[in-house]
């Protein structure tokens, strides 16, 4: 998961040092006995019972019987493949060695068995994901100029004798007769069969010592002020020989704009541009497949955002952006101007400002257009899963917070405000994903009140307003091994929003923890299907009355 955080420097975000009160939508939806209960269910970390009739039907069950009232059914995970017969998109038929049988449609299965016992599925799809970079699969591939463009730095090492190696991979295992460098974490000991080399430098690349991997029986941290490299083959052979303690090498950097596949700045999912009418289209008319083929009960969008602070800078997307703003006589360093070295701090330029409104503007539009594609089949809840990490979503692209909010950072204009997209959804599910419960715990654990499910929960309301329904989302792994820790959570995030969603069906099927769920619900045993609560947005007109200034207001 990525964590980073800046609470200090962003104006108007984090004014306040602790959460304000909870919108009084929280109270109002208590007394009427409305609670989000939501779990969902990633496409491939579950395919391997989502392919069998029975054991979905034992999955909805028994979500059913702990009090779960909705479910989230991944149908396109971040490959860009589906989990339905698509006449548009590839269906996936193969995961991890699991194979898809041709003729099942996982989303038809799901729904028969889930309404058969009055249990709600909404539909998530990874709305600009389309292709996994670990694979080197999916339809972005396919289409690369449907690729959203990075801006980063391809970075070159110099050995002393003049021999170059690309040094585009850090705190990852080096390519067969390559380097690769580890800044963050600690440099794995070799593989069986792989001759390694180590290299444990300054931050200005001067040689500490130099070691054969064959000697490296345990993995190597890199040093406070320094780092190591770490070569393979024949670049290993080179760096022990020409490598003597104080020499110093050299990193040469210049700046790159290549498809986000090819680019390092983003990990996995292969991102699409927004902004391409094909794009654009296709990914209308696939919204539309699913609304008007299956009886699906809501829509959820996931990763519907810019990969990252570094794309997309195109020239499509460029031409959008100059025609709104004027020209960028420097481009992209007038927007951002990437680091030497990975995960080190971007610099903003001075159309920053310009460019994060405008694109948190394209992905609101983008949400409208969706929003009146599924309105075309007919209305329906819509969702959003976002990170929690609201002070700084502006690299993401995207303005999730309430227009309350004028100026939530100190480098955009009042008119920012204006780009929020929650006003075209009904419930947001932001993950908040600590592995303390409640605030009053942190101290056991050394820990940040903001750290934990409450103080992020309690945050993510004050940012939202109340202006739609948040369920505070929890993930089972930061609990592994502690399931008490975890019905705590499950009760920090229902006590702090509209409702809960549990992050992933795939943990609580592995470890058995339906009785933990049912728990930290507080479900009664044996609850009879009908006093199951009903979710806020199960009632259509109580978010238009809250916004309009009825009783929640």
């Amino acid at each position: 998961m990525r964590r980073f955080w800046c609470w200090v420097v962003l104006a108007g975000v984090c004014a306040s040092a602790f959460p304000q009160l909870l919108p009084p939508s929280v109270a109002l939806t208590r007394r009427m006995g409305l609670e989000g209960r939501v779990m969902w269910v990633d496409a491939t970390a579950n395919l391997s019972w989502l392919i069998d009739r029975a054991q979905i039907r034992d999955f909805v069950r028994r979500c059913r019987e702990v009090g779960i009232n909705c479910i989230v059914l991944d149908v396109k995970p971040i490959s860009g493949h589906v989990l339905y017969h698509s006449q548009i998109a590839p269906k996936l038929t193969e995961w991890r060695g699991i194979q898809v049988p041709p003729d099942i449609d996982v989303l038809q299965v799901f729904l028969e068995e889930a309404h058969a016992i009055g249990l709600e599925v909404h539909a998530n799809i990874n709305v600009l994901s389309e292709g996994h970079k670990m694979f080197n699969s999916g339809p972005a591939y396919e289409h690369v100029d449907w690729q959203m463009v990075a801006y980063s730095r391809r970075r070159t090492l110099v050995l002393p004798d003049g021999s170059r190696y690309e040094l585009n991979r850090f705190d990852v295992t080096p390519p067969p007769d390559g380097i690769a460098a580890y800044r963050r974490n600690p440099a794995p000991v070799p593989p069986a069969g792989r001759s390694w080399a180590y290299a444990i430098l300054t931050d200005d690349l001067r040689v500490q010592a130099v070691i054969d991997g064959m000697f490296v029986a345990r993995p190597l941290t890199p040093p406070e002020n320094g780092w190591i490299l770490v070569a393979d083959g024949q670049a290993a052979q080179n760096l022990e020989r020409l490598s003597t303690l104080g020499v110093g090498l050299t990193l040469q950097t210049q700046p790159i704009l290549q498809p986000i596949a090819e680019s390092d700045t983003e990990g996995i999912a292969v991102f699409v541009n927004p902004l391409h009418p094909v794009v654009r289209e296709r990914l209308l008319g696939i919204i539309r497949e699913i609304c008007q083929n299956y009886p699906i009960d809501g829509f959820v969008l996931d990763r519907m955002r810019w990969a990252n602070v570094y794309t997309d800078f195109s020239e499509r997307t460029r031409a959008a952006f100059e025609a709104e703003y004027g020209r960028v006589s420097n481009w992209p360093d007038d927007i951002v101007r990437p680091p030497t070295l990975p995960r080190e701090g971007y610099e903003r330029g001075q159309r920053f400002g310009q460019w994060a409104e405008f694109r948190a503007r394209v992905i609101r539009d983008l949400l409208r257009d969706i929003r009146r594609t599924i309105e075309s089949v007919r209305p329906m809840p819509i969702g959003a899963y976002v990170g929690s990490w609201y002070p700084i979503y502006f690299e993401l692209g995207v303005n999730w917070g309430s227009d309350a909010l004028a100026r939530p950072y100190g480098f955009v204009s009042p008119e920012y405000r204006l780009t929020s997209y929650l006003y075209d959804m009904d419930y947001l599910m932001p993950g908040v994903y600590f592995n303390i419960p409640f605030m009053n715990e942190a101290p056991l654990y050394d820990g940040d009140e903001i750290r934990t499910v409450e103080g992020m929960t309690r945050r993510v309301m004050e940012w939202t307003n109340g202006d739609l329904f948040v369920y505070s989302g929890i993930y089972a792994l930061d609990y592994r091994g502690d399931p008490a820790g975890f019905e705590r959570a499950i009760r920090a995030a229902r006590l702090n929003s509209h409702g809960v969603m549990i992050f992933d069906a795939s943990h609580i099927v592995q470890w058995d923890w339906w009785e933990t769920i049912r728990r930290g619900l507080g479900t009664p045993d044996g609850l009879a299907s009908d006093t199951v609560p009903l979710a806020p947005h199960q009632l259509p007109s109580l978010l238009p009355s809250l916004r309009n200034g009825g009783s929640g207001s």
